[in-house]
Formats: C-alpha cells, structure tokens, sequence
C-alpha cells in the first residue's frame, strides 16, 4: 500500500520528484498549526504527538519496503536464471537450422552447376549444329559452283533484299573458303574461277543497282545495295562508289578555268604584301570551298544515315577526301602563290587560312555532337536490342535543318562557288532545300526522334562520354592539324615569322636608317648636318606632337616632314616619330596573333616571348637609342643654337615609351600571363629598355638645359660696353632695350615655348626653372661688368623689365620674386645720389649682401666723382 495514504496525503506523495521535508511536515502539522494560532500561549505537545505518530508510521513503511524489496530480489533472479536456460535452448535450435541451411545452399549450388554445364553443352550443340548445316549447304553451293550450276544463287537473288543479303554472305564465305584453300586439288579449280567470276558479277550487279538508285534518289534501293555490299565485303566498294560519285568533288576539282577565277579571288586580296596594311580578308574561294563543305556535310548526313549500316565511317571516309584532296589541293595552291609573292602574303593566307579551317572543324565538331553522334548511338543500342526504334529514320530531318541553321548563323551573305566561268564569283545561293521547308521538317521529325535523342543521352552518360564532344571530334581535329603540319611542325612557321619580322622592321626603318647614313656621309660637319636634318621640322613639331599625344591609340602624324619612301610613315628623317613606332608595334601585333592561331598551346608563350624579344631589341637599339644618340651628339657642338624641337622628340620618345607599354600590358599579358617565367622575362626585358630610355632622355634634357644656358652667356658676352652709356640723343635705345637683351628674350620665349607644348608641368617647370636660375645668376655677373651713365641705367632698367616680362611667362613664383628683387636693383643705376642711400635701405634690397649691392652701385657713372655714392662704398 502506498504509505502517503496513513497521512492524509495524495496517492504517491512520496515518490514526486520534488519532494521536500519541509513541506512533508507543514501538511501534518497544519491542524497543529491552526490550533495555535487560536490560543495565546504556545503548547508543544499536540506537535511531539502528532510528530511521534508519523515517526511510527515512517518506521512501519520502511520495514515494509524492505520486506518488498527483499521479495523482487528472489523473483527477479529466479526469473533471470529461467531466460538464460531458454537463450540456450533457443541459441543451439537457431544453430541446428543454419547447419540445415548451408547444407541445402551447397546442394543447391552443385545442382546450379550441372544446369549451367548442362545448358553449355546444349548451346554447343545447336551452335555445332548450325555450323554443319552452314558447311553442308556451304559444300552444297560449292559444289553446284564446281558444276557451274547457280541456280540456287539466281533462285536467292529473286527472292528480294533478304535473298541479296544471304547470297552476299554465301559468297563471302565461299571466298574464304577459297583463299584458305588455294593450294586445293586441280578439280577445285573449276568451283574457284566461278566463285570468283560469280562474285564479281554479283558485286558489279549490285554496284550498278546503287549508282541507278543514286542518281533516281531512291533511297531504298541505295540502303538495300549498300547492305548487301556490306555483308559482302565490309561495303569498301559501295562507299568508294558513293564518293566517288559525288557531285561536290565533281564540281570542285580545280579545272582550268575554275583555276582562272581562284587567281582572281587570290589577286583581289588588297594589300596582301604591305605591312602598312590590315590584313585582307580570307581568300574567298576557300571560304567558298568551306561553306560548300559545311553545308554538303550537314545535307549528306540525311541519306548517309539512311542509306549505309556504319554512317559513322562513311562519314569519315567522306571528310578525308574532302581534307585530304579538295580542300589540301587548293590551300597547297593558295599557299603557293602567296609565298611566290612574299613572305608576308603566305604568313597571313596562311593564317586567315587557319582561322576559316578552324572555324570549319569547329562547327563540324558541334554538328557531329548535336545530332551524328546521338544517331549513331542510338542506331547501335537498337542494334544490340535486336530492333530499330521509330522515328530513328527522321533523324536526317534534323541534318537538313541542322544545314540550314548553321547556313544562318555563318552566312549572312556569301558569294556562291564559282560555277566555271570567269566571272564566277556572285552573291547567289546554292540549289537546294529551303529553309521554310527545312524548319517544317524539323517539326515533322521532332515528335519521332525525341524519344531516340533521349535514349542516347542516357546510352552517353552510361558509357561515360565527354559532354559537347563526338564521334567524329578527334578525327577533325587531326584533318585539321594534318592540313596545317607542313607549314607549322617544330619551328617551321616560327622560322618564317621571325625572318618576316625582322624584314618588315628593316623596311619600317629604311628611311631612318639612310637619312642617317647619309648625314655621316655628308661633307658637312656632324653638327650642321643634324641641325639641317632638325631644322626641317622645328615649325611643325609642335603642332604635331599634340595630335600624337591626344590620339596615341590612333592615327597620328609625324612630327617629321614627309619624306618617306615606304620605309614606314616619318621614319625618312632619321629621327623617333610616333607613326613609325605605331607601325612597328602594328607588324609586331599581327605577327602575335599569327603565332597564337598557328602555334601549339604548349609552345605558344614562348613564341610570343621570342617575337617580343625581336620588337624590343628593334625599337631600342635599331630606332630608339640610335636616334637619341645622334641628338647627344648635336649637343656637343655649343656654337650653334640648340635646336628646340629635341623638346619634341623627347615627348615623342615618351609617347613611344606608352604605346610599348599599353602594347604590352594589353597584348601580350592576356597571352603569357599563364606562363610565370615567360612572363617574368618579358617584363625584365621590356623595364630593361624603359630604364635605358628613361636615362638617355634626362641626360638629353640635362644636356639641353646646359646648351640653351651656354647659348644664353653667349649672347649675353655680345653686350657692348657703350650699351649702358648710350649718347644724349639715342632715343631708340630707351625705347627698346639692348640689342642682347632683345635676342636673349625672345629665345626665352622660344624655349617656354617649346617647353609647354612638348613637356609635362613637372619637367616644364624643372627646365624652366633651371634656365631661369641660371640667367639671373649670370645676370648678376653681368650688370657688375659694365659701367652705367644716368642715361644707360635707363636703358638697364628696360632690358631688366623685359627679362622680368619674359620669366614672368614661365609661371614659376619663385623666378619671379628673384627677377622683381633684380628689377630693383637696376634701380640703383637710375636714382639721384642723395636717394641711394634710402633705396639700398629698403626691405627688398636690404636682404641682399653689402657687397652684392657694393657691386652694383661702383658701376655707377657717379661712382667716383660723387661724394654720396663714395660714402656708400
């Protein structure tokens, strides 16, 4: 019994999870508690009792609970004892049964094996059994043969297409048998020679049913012919004579006058040789030849598949003749001519002759993808089932209209195949199925060949075929490589391209190169030779290297006068231009794409890396640096006037610089940048030659800046020593100046500029500012050289404020403030005696040294005779 009931309390009081003591004793207490609360006094003895009475009872049912547990103790054990004597006895009965069974598996397994032998031996026998009633019928036909009796065989061949078959496989059998036993007893010999006189007319027959139904287009026929054949003898003749017979080679055999208009189509390739310009679109009888190829292919795949029980090499066998003879017979004679011409025709017919073939094998490739393949494979999985699903013999439907959206996509407008006239090449369409009905096809056929499509599907994914690729991929692409292998295996293109480019960068150069050699041929001096050359082009350089500079993508005139003879646009006056750069990286580019169309993925980078190494070498040492040589070398002569235009070829070298580098970044990374020790030779090569240039140009600057201030002391070392003390009625010199200072600033002018057309602000300003530190100092030098009367310092003051005017234009605060502190010096020459001392007390003046300032005033005129200057002094 459950012991909360002997205190008043809820059925399984004792066992909540949440028991507390506390609580326990509150309940039984709580009539206690009220009794309490009543009276004023507290009395513990109704809690002892009621508190001994729980205790009695607490006692009482913990003995029973023992007593309890004690008793599921033994019945526990006894029944644990009892299971595991029935584990035994269960154990030992599921031991005996496995016994029994492995017993019955191993007879069942001995009476498997005789089935199994017993199955074999009776395949053996029917096998056997067949193949004597074969050979008895085998020896039947022989020997009616060796009768010359073919009644039998005539009697087959009327019996239909079934009949021609088991004749075709009678006779092939009957020729082995022949040729096994050609070392036979003489009576045989009457059987052989009419087996073979048998076959041959049968072959001839059946041959000649499939040329009629070819030409009448009755596809039955053909496909019950090219069987029979196939059973004859692999069907090698039938495919021969469907080849053979076919109108595309038939018409695109070269003849005379078919020869005539593919000279035609070759002579109207435009600029073919002239580097200067683009390459002329493909030949356009090849793309003619590959358009009638495409389209006969995807046409042709319809009565293929129809008619013959392997189309698969049928249609191989019809590409190779396509390749091997139409297509190499033409492009051997294409290339021929072009390499007759030059260097640079066969390098681009050959390369825009590899783009069109590629495009060709490319879409080949997809069609046989699309639509061959999955016939095949479906052709040959309803062969293993032993049937032919419906709607297989709609598969060419999807050809026809493959054809004609493939016509679509690659001929938005083609001339047709000359027809052999000279006047050949028009824009009309072959004759054929239109396209309107070749899409209701396409409909038509849809419904019965989505069923066979699926199935190949699943047939491709089971074998585990390549998404996107053919049967026939691999055997394109060889055609294609085969065609292209003579022109481009180990390094035969790369040798022609190299050669090329060094040929095409010598003609670029021509022009540069002889008006160089015949300056330092010339009876002139070198100095005056160059400064000849130089002078043709100061009044245009300017002008010429901003349009450079805003169309460096582009066209762009030379900042040279024209002169060139086809030695490549301003390269004749032997000095750096932006057109002969342009087109010297214009060969370079073409030549690069070239190379990556022709050359192998594994050897392309380094072919790249090879024809860079070519342009670098090139534009440095053949164009560039010879140039700027030559300009050092002008330098050195300092009796002539520097010529300012180097300010222009010192932009044009920089312009060149960028269009190496933005001809770099954007055509040569995209194709080395997968090739890190390529990559990474190309750009120590191409920074090696930026460096080189980047030097050379501030030693020129340098050297410039150095030659304009010498020129500048020596116009300077012109003045007169009666310039600043000018007669009383000389007016023209107080109204213009000096005849120096005239000469000196107009040149500044000149070099300022020259400097802001052709230099950036940061080299302008560093030019500027070094020229024009250089003339204050030297003027400074100057002023304490000659003695000025009142009248002289008025003229000092004009030529100072033209100096003033003329580096005011320069733009440079700091020159400025140097010549506004010269123009009040020049103060000094013009201001009475008595203001001198005030002027020289001044904040401007009064920075400057005493003995600077000492300088200038004992130039004065006055300097000796008055008494106030001399207490300056």
């Amino acid at each position: 019994m459950d012991p909360s009931r002997a205190f008043g309390l809820p059925e399984g009081y004792f066992a909540q999870p949440a028991f507390s003591a506390d609580e326990f004793i509150e309940q039984i207490s709580q009539v206690d508690l009220e009794f309490a609360k009543k009276n004023a006094t507290f009395e513990p003895k109704p809690f002892v009792r009621t508190f001994e009475r729980a205790l009695e009872k607490l006692t009482a049912a913990h003995d029973q609970l023992g007593s309890d547990i004690a008793q599921l103790e033994r019945s526990t054990k006894a029944y644990a004892s009892d299971h595991r004597k029935k584990m035994a006895r269960l154990q030992q009965t599921f031991a005996t049964v496995g016994s029994s069974f492995e017993r019955l598996e191993t007879q069942i397994s001995e009476v498997g094996s005789n089935t199994i032998r017993i199955g074999e031996q009776l395949d053996t026998v029917a096998k056997e059994k067949d193949r004597a009633e074969a050979i008895k019928e085998l020896v039947a036909f022989y020997a009616e043969l060796n009768e010359e009796n073919t009644a039998r065989l005539d009697a087959l061949l009327d019996g239909g297409s079934e009949g021609m078959i088991k004749v075709a496989h009678t006779l092939r059998r009957l020729n082995t048998i022949v040729v096994d036993n050609q070392y036979s007893a003489p009576t045989d010999t009457a059987a052989k020679r009419q087996i073979e006189m048998y076959s041959e007319q049968f072959e001839k027959t059946v041959l000649s049913s499939f040329e009629a139904a070819y030409r009448d287009g009755d596809i039955h026929s053909m496909s019950v012919a090219a069987r029979t054949l196939d059973a004859f003898n692999g069907g090698v003749s039938v495919v021969k004579a469907y080849i053979n017979q076919h109108p595309f080679f038939l018409s695109s055999m070269i003849s005379q006058s078919q020869d005539s208009i593919a000279e035609a189509s070759y002579q109207s390739l435009e600029g073919i040789s002239d580097i200067s310009h683009q390459p002329p679109p493909p030949d356009r009888w090849l793309a003619q030849l590959f358009t009638d190829t495409r389209d006969m292919m995807f046409r042709d795949w319809g009565v293929i598949s129809k008619v013959f029980p392997r189309p698969i090499d049928v249609m191989q066998q019809l590409l190779r003749r396509v390749f091997e003879q139409t297509i190499q017979s033409y492009l051997e004679t294409l290339l021929t001519r072009a390499d007759r011409q030059s260097k640079l025709a066969f390098l681009r017919v050959l390369a825009s002759s590899h783009v069109e073939t590629r495009k060709l094998v490319e879409d080949l490739q997809r069609f046989d993808a699309e639509t061959v393949t999955p016939a095949v494979m479906v052709l040959e999985s309803a062969r293993r089932s032993g049937s032919v699903p419906q709607g297989l013999l709609d598969m060419p439907e999807i050809a026809q209209t493959s054809s004609a959206q493939f016509s679509r996509s690659r001929r938005p407008s083609r001339p047709s195949r000359p027809r052999g006239d000279n006047s050949a090449i028009d824009d009309g369409d072959e004759d054929g199925d239109d396209e309107d009905a070749a899409r209701d096809r396409l409909g038509a056929a849809r419904s019965g060949v989505s069923s066979a499509v699926a199935i190949a599907a699943l047939i491709g994914r089971s074998e585990g075929d390549n998404a996107g690729v053919g049967l026939l991929h691999g055997f394109l692409t060889r055609c294609c490589d085969d065609l292209f292998d003579a022109y481009t295996a180990a390094s035969t293109y790369m040798n022609v391209e190299r050669q090329h480019l060094r040929d095409a960068f010598r003609q670029t150069l021509a022009g540069f190169v002889r008006a160089r050699t015949e300056r330092q041929t010339s009876s002139l001096s070198r100095g005056n030779a160059l400064l000849g050359m130089f002078s043709s082009v100061t009044g245009g350089a300017a002008a010429s290297i901003s349009q450079q500079a805003g169309g460096a993508g582009g066209g762009a005139s030379s900042p040279v006068s024209a002169g060139s003879d086809g030695g490549g646009a301003g390269a004749g006056e032997g000095t750096v231009t932006t057109a002969t750069a342009r087109m010297l990286l214009q060969v370079h580019a073409e030549a690069i794409s070239r190379a990556i169309e022709l050359e192998n993925d594994s050897v392309a980078a380094a072919s790249v890396a090879s024809l860079t190494s070519l342009l670098l070498a090139t534009l440095g040492d053949a164009y560039v640096f010879p140039a700027l040589e030559d300009i050092l070398e002008a330098l050195q002569d300092l009796r002539q006037e520097p010529w300012l235009g180097i300010f222009a070829v010192i932009r044009t070298t920089n312009i060149v610089v960028r269009l190496l580098q933005a001809h770099f970044q954007r055509l040569l990374v995209p194709f080395v940048g997968t090739s890190s020790y390529v990559y990474r030779d190309m750009v120590a090569e191409k920074n090696q030659l930026m460096s080189r240039v980047e030097l050379s140009l501030n030693l020129i600057s340098n050297k410039l800046v150095g030659a304009c201030t010498q020129w500048i002391s020596g116009i300077l070392a012109k003045q007169k020593k009666n310039d600043f003390r000018p007669a009383d009625d000389d007016f023209s010199a107080l109204e213009m100046g000096t005849q120096p200072c005239h000469q000196c600033t107009e040149y500044l002018y000149r070099v300022r500029s020259a400097c802001t057309q052709h230099l950036g602000p940061e080299n302008r300003d560093r030019v500027l500012a070094d020229i024009g530190n250089a003339l204050h100092r030297m003027l400074m030098d100057h002023f304490r050289k000659y003695v000025v009367s009142v009248a002289g310092g008025l003229v000092l003051v004009k030529d100072v404020s033209k100096y003033r005017e003329a580096i005011a234009s320069f733009d440079i605060p700091i020159l400025v403030e140097k010549f506004a502190v010269l123009q009040d010096i020049s103060n000094i020459f013009v201001v009475q005696p008595a203001a001198l001392k005030s002027l020289l007390d001044e904040a401007t003046l009064a920075r400057l040294d005493r003995p600077t300032l000492q300088g200038f005033v004992q130039m004065r005129e006055d300097g000796r005779t008055s008494s106030l200057v001399r207490q300056f002094l």
